[in-house]
C-alpha cells in the first residue's frame, strides 16, 4: 500500500453568494494528505452513478470469476469470460 492511496473522498454542500449550489471534495490519503476542490452538483451526480455502477460490475466481475473456477475451467478462460461480460455490459 502506498503513501498516496485514497482512504477517503468527501463531499460537502455550500453555495455562493449569487445562490448557486456547489459541493466541496476533499480527498483524504492514507498519509493524511488533503487535496480540496469544487465541483458542480450535477458533476458530482453524475460522479456518484458511475462509482454505483463501477462498484456493481465489480461485484458482478467477481461472482462470474468464481462460477467459472468453480467449473475448473483455466484461469485465461476465466479472465476472458469477465473480460467479454465486461465489454457487453452497456449493450
Amino acid at each position: 500500500m502506498s503513501k498516496n492511496d485514497i482512504e477517503s473522498i468527501n463531499f460537502t454542500s455550500g453555495v455562493n453568494e449569487k445562490c448557486v449550489g456547489f459541493c466541496t471534495v476533499s480527498v483524504i490519503t492514507k498519509d493524511k494528505r488533503i487535496f480540496l476542490g469544487q465541483l458542480s452538483p450535477t458533476k458530482v451526480r453524475e460522479m456518484a452513478l458511475a462509482w454505483l455502477e463501477a462498484a456493481e460490475a465489480a461485484d458482478q466481475d467477481a461472482a462470474v470469476l468464481r462460477c467459472v473456477r468453480k467449473l475448473e475451467l483455466p484461469d485465461e478462460l476465466a479472465g476472458a469470460v469477465v473480460i467479454e461480460l465486461r465489454n457487453n455490459r452497456n449493450e
